[in-house]
């Protein structure tokens, strides 16, 4: 294939879409990007309401506990206070994760690469979200061995929450890990591989 047929495809209809297509595909990532950041709020805001609910529950049994009678001792029991925290501090980062990447959204403009750039962006923090979690998990299950001998020597738990703790939980968490694998392998490293190609065709 000479330069002039080389030329004459690189401007042939098939190699350069109409206005039509291209407003179509823009508007196609964009409701996708949307779509997706609705997701997320529905998601975050279900964890916030969950978290402050337990948080709640918390503070009132703290505040109409006597001392002795079922309050909780900081100094002896501060392993759940750690397991509480730690799922705040990951809402805390997904939210100021999800602002800058709206704001580099913002920032980008309107066009097709910019929209293909920003899911680029939302699958690598999709990924990053799915770590965290299993991150969550693991840690949850790290400490929970420091909640169980606390509660157990502050005599709030006896043997019965052996099972639980180091059996039945242990059980749950290695299915949801699992879980998270494979959506990450069969959803997501996929969808993230295919937006890099299709940015680096539109580029």
């Amino acid at each position: 294939m000479n330069f002039a047929e080389i030329e004459h495809v690189w401007r042939s209809s098939h190699n350069r879409p109409s206005a039509e297509i291209i407003e179509r595909d823009r508007r196609r990532f964009l409701a996708e990007l949307e779509r997706r950041n609705r997701g997320f709020v529905v998601f975050i805001a279900i964890v916030i309401g969950m978290l402050a609910v337990i948080t709640g529950r918390a503070i009132v049994s703290q505040i109409g506990a006597a001392p002795g009678g079922g309050r909780v001792d900081f100094m002896n029991e501060w392993g759940a206070f750690l397991m509480l925290g730690l799922p705040w501090f990951a809402v805390f980062f997904f939210l100021r994760e999800h602002r800058r990447a709206r704001r580099r959204a913002a920032t980008d403009g309107p066009s097709i690469s910019a929209g293909i750039r920003t899911l680029l962006d939302e699958a690598r923090f999709a990924r990053l979200r799915l770590k965290w979690v299993a991150w969550l998990h693991g840690a949850v299950l790290a400490i929970l061995p420091v909640v169980v001998f606390q509660l157990r020597a502050v005599g709030k738990a006896g043997d019965e929450i052996l099972l639980p703790a180091f059996v039945i939980w242990p059980l749950i968490v290695a299915g949801i890990l699992v879980g998270l694998w494979y959506h990450d392998r069969r959803k997501l490293r996929p969808w993230e591989e295919q937006l890099r190609a299709l940015l680096k065709a539109y580029e």
